[in-house]
């Protein structure tokens, strides 16, 4: 099933949270990196603040009709993604899958099954977890809003207000089962580390089809629309337009991205769905040694461009 998407919602005020946590950011002085994750201790409560304005994609050119792409030319730009990230990145992982909603089909693809760390790229799964737990009843207009600043803006304070009153692990726990994910995706193995949730670029895709198959209208819309707004530069000050907006100049998309690190590994991530009609799926997951982190967005962003040719005549 294929929606047309007019993508143009107007987003109103939005409440925040406030809790008693301990937030690991992602910082970048003298090379040191921290974590997106973030270990929480009591959900928060809620405030309402106006929502900055939003910087939104221009939609008065479309997606142009794309080309056939063959097998043999879909392996080829899979190897053009590897190695325009190993570029910049010597050390760099890439899973990688666009899929083609259309068509049914997988367009080109790279390591689908490998496990990544999703970063802030689970608040998508929160939130899709947090609608379906009301039987797709759009909540509250405050809800709503804090949902939607989420994912414009990848607010980790209402992930982590998020995190804890749905559950924690529970929550990933529920949306593998709802949308019948694989053995790839699973809940971080420290408690509270929400960034940490595995993921495959495989799964992610599954998972932004059944955005755009399954999900009542209402619901749909509400995450289309927060992902078609995201904001230029992130809740925590990161221009998050690597990847996807930045590689692949005149498609439309609605994007979530991650970015982090945990431990020894840095992670960026850029995921969303591509063309007004939303046609393709198009996942890139990648990770680097931690020394590499400045170098990532970068890197992600050639990779992504890459995979320019399949949507292009």
């Amino acid at each position: 099933m294929k929606r047309s998407v007019a993508a143009n919602a107007v987003l109103g005020a939005v409440a925040l949270g406030a809790a008693t946590m301990l937030i690991v950011s992602v910082t970048q002085n003298s090379g040191a990196v921290t974590t997106a994750s973030v270990a929480v201790a009591a959900p928060a409560p809620t405030t309402s603040a106006e929502a900055p304005s939003l910087t939104t994609q221009s939609t008065t050119s479309t997606t142009p009709p794309p080309a056939t792409i063959s097998a043999e030319q879909g392996e080829e730009i899979a190897e053009a993604v590897q190695a325009a990230a190993r570029k910049s990145v010597s050390s760099a992982k890439v899973g990688m899958e666009v899929y083609d909603r259309e068509t049914d089909s997988v367009v080109t693809s790279l390591n689908t099954s490998q496990q990544f760390n999703s970063m802030s790229v689970v608040k998508l799964l929160i939130a899709i977890d947090i609608l379906a737990r009301d039987n797709w009843v759009l909540p509250s207009q405050s809800t709503q809003d804090r949902i939607t600043r989420m994912l414009s803006y990848s607010d980790d304070a209402l992930a982590s207000s998020f995190w804890v009153s749905g559950g924690g692990d529970e929550i990933i726990t529920r949306d593998v089962k709802l949308m019948g994910l694989g053995s790839g995706t699973r809940a971080p193995s420290t408690e509270g580390e929400w960034g940490d949730t595995k993921i495959t670029a495989a799964d992610m895709v599954t998972v932004y089809r059944y955005l755009e198959d399954q999900v009542p209208q209402q619901a749909h819309d509400l995450l289309y629309n927060a992902m078609f707004h995201a904001a230029t530069t992130g809740a925590d000050g990161t221009n998050q337009y690597f990847g996807i907006p930045n590689g692949l100049p005149g498609t439309v998309w609605a994007i979530k991205q991650g970015w982090g690190s945990s431990g020894s590994t840095a992670y960026y991530n850029t995921t969303g769905l591509i063309g007004q009609d939303t046609r393709y799926v198009a996942i890139v997951l990648m990770s680097g040694s931690l020394g590499s982190y400045s170098a990532m967005p970068k890197a992600l962003t050639n990779a992504t461009a890459q995979l320019a040719p399949i949507f292009k005549t």
